[in-house]
């Protein structure tokens, strides 16, 4: 099998519950990793481990159409679970996937019972490096969720790792849970329900039975963010980060908030396999260019930033945007961003008006030439 050759400065290799890949981008469960065929081509891709599209006891009956772009970067799916018979995945699947030399990790769901069957099956297969389990359907009950855990690690010889959801409110309840019995968490699944239809014909844009799907991609990336942040400060437990990852910079912001890895889904629909190595290449340059020999210095590091200082509106100090002229191209995004209208410029020349200004930074989030800093200054 041709594999495409990629060359990093920067060591990407990343330990994870005793096993070693070679770079920290994966496929997530999800269309893009359904069957042999597109996970070998993943491989070729350059993928760091292989995460499959979850099997289950009984296949889905998957609506159609089920994937809609409701806007860029993002995507609905009204996809379930695999619709592939779970021996046949398997038994005819796996093999081909296995002889790619690729690590491999199945998802399951979603039953305690069905992770049982599951894990068996799995077990006598020989053929995984570790297997991940979606709560997406089993609900928030946290004996439910122990009893699934349980069943599935009590069944199979490899880590265990637990795929979180995002409707999660206690975070810190589910973490101490499953900490005990799992090897490592994932987080975070699609966001949902969610809705989009045609104005026109008020149809829904997929087949599901109310028209609702899930959300992933872009939009979901602050929360994934979160998830990931919260659980490297529960558990010592490795995390994988996955939700909303489109560029190099995302993955770099999951590694800093404690992912030991990350998967890329919606990404890897809209651009294709070669998704995987462009990332793992940027990742390395970028680790080059800021001085990041390995994968572990750049781990975690957002925790231990100094505490930011707090500024209140009126209160003493206060922050401002600072324009930064050799940056800027007056591209007037800042002035029309502005609902208090603070911002003008003449001839060029910023001129800000402090009694207008609320200090809310959007012209900063705003500006494409970072031409706008926000600074303490005198009020």
């Amino acid at each position: 099998m041709s594999i495409e050759k990629i060359i990093f400065m920067a060591d990407l290799k990343t330990t994870i519950c005793g096993i070693e890949f070679p770079n920290p981008i994966w496929t997530a469960a999800g269309p893009a990793s359904a069957n042999a065929d597109l996970l070998c081509q993943a491989v070729k891709g350059g993928a760091g481990a292989l995460v499959t599209k979850t099997i289950s006891v009984r296949p889905a009956k998957v609506p159609i159409p089920n994937i809609h772009v409701p806007f860029q970067g993002s995507l609905l799916n009204a996809e379930l679970w695999s619709e592939m018979e779970y021996h046949k995945f398997i038994h005819e699947e796996l093999p081909r996937v296995k002889a790619t030399g690729a690590k491999i990790i199945v998802s399951v769901g979603y039953s305690p019972e069905d992770l049982s069957l599951l894990g068996k099956e799995l077990a006598k297969s020989g053929l995984v490096d570790a297997v991940e389990f979606s709560i997406h359907y089993i609900g928030k009950d946290i004996k439910n969720l122990e009893q699934t855990a349980t069943a599935l690690k009590q069944n199979i010889n490899v880590p265990v790792l637990a795929k979180l959801s995002p409707s999660i409110q206690d975070l810190t309840t589910v973490v101490n849970a499953l900490h005990h019995i799992i090897d490592g968490f994932v987080a975070i699944n699609s966001v949902g329900p969610a809705l989009d239809f045609n104005i026109q014909t008020l149809e829904p844009y997929l087949g599901s039975e109310d028209g609702r799907a899930w959300l992933s991609g872009s939009a979901i990336l602050p929360i994934g963010l979160h998830f990931v942040a919260k659980i490297s400060e529960l558990t010592p437990k490795p995390v994988i980060g996955v939700g909303g990852i489109r560029r190099v910079e995302d993955v770099i912001k999951y590694i800093m908030a404690g992912a030991s890895a990350v998967q890329v889904c919606s990404q890897a629909i809209l651009k294709g396999r070669h998704i995987y190595s462009s990332l793992a290449e940027e990742l390395s340059s970028w680790m080059d260019a800021h001085h990041y020999s390995d994968i572990k210095n750049l781990r975690g590091i957002f925790h231990n930033r100094k505490s930011q200082k707090q500024y209140f509106l009126g209160h003493g100090p206060q922050l401002y945007p600072k324009f930064i002229v050799e940056c800027c191209h007056f591209c007037d995004k800042c002035i029309k961003s502005c609902i208090h209208q603070a911002i003008h410029f003449k001839d060029k020349n910023f001129f800000l008006d402090k009694s207008k200004c609320v200090s809310c930074g959007l012209c900063i989030s705003l500006c494409p030439r970072q031409a706008l800093m926000m600074t303490e200054q005198e009020n």
